[in-house]
């Protein structure tokens, strides 16, 4: 397991980390190590992209209700990790209500590291939402985690987003911006064009008497 851990750490490892959570799933039955294993080993299978059947099988196996009920922070993995693949489907609502759930749980027992993974996966799915606010307060609130636990990893993910969310939101208030001025342009143009025609008007076609 903790080879498996190791492997996930280093730069294209997967493939050895799979093969090290596999093998370490021969050798025990505890239900909490079993539970932990595949937790980590569905985060493997999300970044190696690999076939939907072999990663929804695994889902499957460590849903919420499946964890070892006296395990409270697994149960929290299991909602942050479901939420993950949700949002690697495009299935938003389904992908927010169990990162929600994600943080109720991590709030309760101090997971102050799941906490800001989930309030930065929140913040990814509110960003294409084009929800910008509010993507903006979930990254903010990573953010002030991570610099207090202090957690690297977490600090340099969470400005990243910041920094991709104030992009896109400048971008999106600029051309809101610009639409708007063409509306009032275009509007002022309208408006001297029928101005004129009505001018012309009263010119070539006089009153007769």
């Amino acid at each position: 397991t903790a080879l498996g851990l190791y492997a996930m750490a280093l730069p294209d490892s997967l493939d050895n980390a799979l093969a090290q959570f596999n093998a370490a799933l021969k050798y025990t039955t505890e239900p909490e190590q079993v539970a932990f294993i595949k937790l980590n080993s569905a985060i493997v299978h999300m970044k190696q992209n690999l076939p939907p059947e072999q990663l929804n099988s695994l889902l499957e196996s460590i849903e919420p209700g499946k964890m070892p009920s006296k395990c409270h922070s697994l149960k929290a993995s299991s909602y942050c990790i479901q939420g993950l693949a949700a949002l690697v489907e495009g299935r938003m609502k389904d992908a927010k209500s169990k990162l929600r759930e994600t943080l109720v749980m991590a709030n309760k027992a101090d997971l102050n590291k799941l906490t800001s993974c989930a309030f930065v996966l929140l913040g990814d799915i509110f960003l294409k939402m084009e929800n910008h606010r509010d993507a903006i307060e979930m990254v903010r609130s990573a953010h002030d985690i991570a610099n207090r636990i202090p957690d690297v990893a977490l600090q340099v993910w969470s400005a990243q987003l910041f920094l991709l969310v104030y992009v896109v939101s400048v971008m999106h208030a600029l051309q809101q911006a610009t639409r708007t001025k063409l509306r009032v342009t275009l509007k002022k143009r309208s408006i001297s064009s029928t101005n004129k025609e009505r001018t012309t008007t009263t010119v070539c076609c006089p009153p007769t008497s």
